[in-house]
């Protein structure tokens, strides 16, 4: 069968497609060339052809590098308290090499103000000529979708990649122990918090922390009690089944307990991590970028730039015609929840204390006064739980007032 040189796939890619953003993977471009143009063709030599059209296209990587500090000028100068940095070092002839570069657009960090204070930290490799890692700084938005903070380009993720890129995050966010950071264990991100932000509250992200369970035990069905016990509510739902987690096995038992529980488990953390308990958001973003992986590090922010533009584009079109008190997803949430207490009973303690029986006869004791409940899903997330709602209209209070100011409307 034919075979084709890298230039005639570059050329046949060119054609095909204008934006290389949108272009196949070489592996899929392999297919393509094979299905068109009848010919066989390498993944290296797919690889190849990939980047010399994004090079015919948008020129080199090294013109791009050379781009870098003008570009984030101008979008200083279009997005007003956009913050942006470039980290050289000077090799031994005395020119400049790129290491670093950190971009959190004005829009975000004046939005973020407004958001819980949880961020969730993330790394994925990138995929063009020079490689190196996109790290990503996240949190969630009133309306429970992915609200993205800050970018960096490094070279690894690494303890001086990761420190210098929470340095530059603590220009926006001061420490504080009202903070919270959410992360897989990369132990890079261990020491860059504790140098950065030793005041803010550091939780694993219990999606990593199961598969690690599954891999370093190879059970699938001790990795799921894991993620049950993390989720509980209470101490009590905790230790019953850390209990049957030890029964299982007790060599995960006693790795769990050096990590700690106050590290994992919703029940014994310390700071507010709300329903934020994995770091999918930052996963959702890596799968949103992904078709600028592989472009040069100017278009990449471009890349990054317009996507973030169609989205709160889209969701202040969205919020201008919603007129109610809490937020959509809140809404949907909270109607879930009252439909767990159903054919549940009401009983008055105090002015703004009520127990609510449940099914099986199980008791809780709402405060409506301190915005606490025995069951611990409102003290957790801040949205009423079903309990929460049953006292609230039994005291002839609208349950969204009891919501969180993060999640209202008019935040």
């Amino acid at each position: 069968m034919k075979k084709a040189t890298s230039r005639v796939i570059a050329a046949f890619f060119k054609a095909q497609f204008s934006d290389p953003s949108k272009a196949p993977v070489p592996m899929d471009l392999q297919q393509l060339v094979l299905e068109d143009l009848k010919v066989n063709a390498s993944y290296n030599k797919c690889r190849r052809a990939r980047e010399k059209a994004t090079e015919d296209l948008f020129g080199s990587d090294e013109d791009s590098y050379d781009q870098l500090a003008e570009y984030l000028h101008l979008l200083k100068l279009a997005n007003l308290s956009t913050i942006t940095n470039i980290k050289t070092e000077i090799e031994e002839d005395g020119s400049k090499r790129f290491l670093y570069t950190f971009l959190a657009f004005g829009t975000s960090n004046q939005g973020f103000s407004k958001l819980r204070r949880v961020l969730v930290m993330d790394g994925t490799h990138l995929t063009g000529k020079y490689k190196g890692v996109l790290l990503t700084a996240s949190g969630q938005d009133g309306n429970f979708q992915l609200f993205p903070l800050a970018f960096a380009v490094v070279d690894s993720e690494n303890d001086d990649a990761w420190t210098w890129f929470f340095e530059k995050l603590e220009r926006i966010i001061a420490d504080s122990n009202t903070l919270t950071i959410i992360s897989d264990r990369c132990q890079s991100i261990y020491v860059a918090k504790k140098r950065v932000f030793p005041l803010a509250y550091h939780a694993a992200c219990i999606f990593h922390l199961a598969r690690n369970v599954n891999a370093k035990f190879h059970n699938k069905s001790l990795a799921k009690l894991v993620t049950n016990a993390a989720y509980a509510f209470t101490v009590g739902s905790f230790q019953t089944m850390y209990g049957q987690i030890r029964g299982k096995n007790l060599e995960c038992a006693k790795w769990l307990d050096k990590i700690g529980a106050v590290h994992w488990s919703r029940a014994y953390f310390q700071g507010d991590r709300y329903n934020l308990m994995t770091s999918n958001i930052a996963e959702t973003l890596n799968k949103a970028l992904w078709k600028g992986w592989a472009l040069p590090i100017v278009e990449l922010l471009k890349f990054i730039r317009a996507m973030l533009t169609r989205w709160f584009s889209a969701r202040r079109k969205k919020s201008a015609i919603h007129n109610g008190l809490v937020t959509p997803e809140v809404d949907k949430q909270m109607t879930k929840n009252m439909s767990l207490v159903n054919g549940s009973k009401v009983a008055t303690v105090s002015s703004w204390s009520y127990e609510i029986v449940g099914l099986f006869n199980v008791k809780h004791h709402v405060l409506l006064d301190l915005k606490k409940c025995t069951c611990k899903h409102y003290d957790r997330v801040k949205i009423p739980y079903g309990n929460t709602m049953l006292a609230a209209n039994y005291q002839g209070i609208p349950p969204t007032t009891l919501v969180d100011e993060y999640y209202k409307t008019s935040t």
